[in-house]
């Protein structure tokens, strides 16, 4: 049988567990037992003109309406205690809670929630002692760009409710993580010659910052340096070096940042 309270005084609010269903033992003919068994049966509690504080409401076979000829044996719970407090709205702080992990290279740089606070009612013996509200979990896991996500309130085992009309929306700044690593032995490409060239040394290493799953995927051989010989005449010159990296990646250092290029004349062909 449902249990069901009616007629709550509009200042006031339910602060303890009441139970939904009640176990109701019957005993009648078998016909008006077996109809009563396919109805919805509710027991009405009604709370008009109660006021904050505990009440108790006894259940006993006289309290419950069933057709003449059906005796009640059992009612569990015997009684229904329901504790009244004064409801109050008040405005807190909506604090996102995340769980899992954003793919690998990836990080939570930001969170932010609209709107960030919002109105919640409750008992005022709970609702005073609140600065903010949590979020239900947000799963994180496997992300590697911005999202947004609505969000539901974490209110289990607190007598609270959400009276605003907008959802509550988390925005979540993805961002990859940036790390800084050293390429040894890049190879150094002289461009423009007018002859062969020797380098010293032929290869440097670069030092390069960008995300970090980018990062892990590089080889040396992937990364390019060169020197700028254009107009360069015949014999030992110290050239800058430069590099070409791939999209996305920041060159921090080259080393050495100078190499000594012999360069020689060009064969004459005969």
């Amino acid at each position: 049988m449902g249990l069901e309270l009616v007629n709550i005084p509009r200042d006031l609010i339910v602060t303890n567990d009441i139970p939904s269903q009640l176990e109701v033992r019957i005993q009648g003919p078998r016909s008006v037992v077996r109809e009563l068994a396919n109805e919805k049966l509710h027991q009405r509690l009604d709370l008009t003109g109660y006021k904050i504080g505990n009440h108790v409401f006894p259940l006993s076979p006289g309290s419950l309406n069933f057709p003449r000829g059906v005796v009640v044996t059992r009612i569990r719970p015997s009684a229904i205690t329901v504790i009244l407090d004064q409801a109050i709205i008040r405005q807190l702080e909506v604090n996102p809670v995340v769980k899992g992990q954003p793919a690998y290279g990836y990080e939570i740089k930001k969170i932010s929630v609209t709107p960030e606070q919002i109105d919640i009612k409750g008992p005022k013996s709970e609702i005073s002692q609140l600065n903010s509200i949590k979020t239900l979990p947000i799963d994180v896991g496997h992300l590697s760009s911005p999202v947004t996500r609505e969000v539901d309130l974490d209110l289990q085992n607190l007598h609270l409710s959400y009276v605003g009309s907008k959802p509550i929306l988390a925005y979540l700044e993805i961002i990859p993580i940036k790390k800084t690593k050293v390429f040894h032995k890049v190879k150094i490409i002289p461009a423009m010659a007018s002859g062969p060239v020797k380098l010293n040394p032929a290869q440097v290493s670069l030092t390069v910052r960008g995300p970090m799953a980018q990062l892990a995927g590089l080889a040396p051989d992937d990364l390019t340096a060169k020197v700028e010989l254009k107009n360069l005449k015949p014999g030992s010159h110290r050239v800058e070096v430069s590099a070409a990296l791939p999209s996305g990646l920041e060159l921090v250092r080259i080393h050495p940042e100078k190499v000594q290029v012999l360069l020689q004349k060009a064969k004459k062909s005969s």
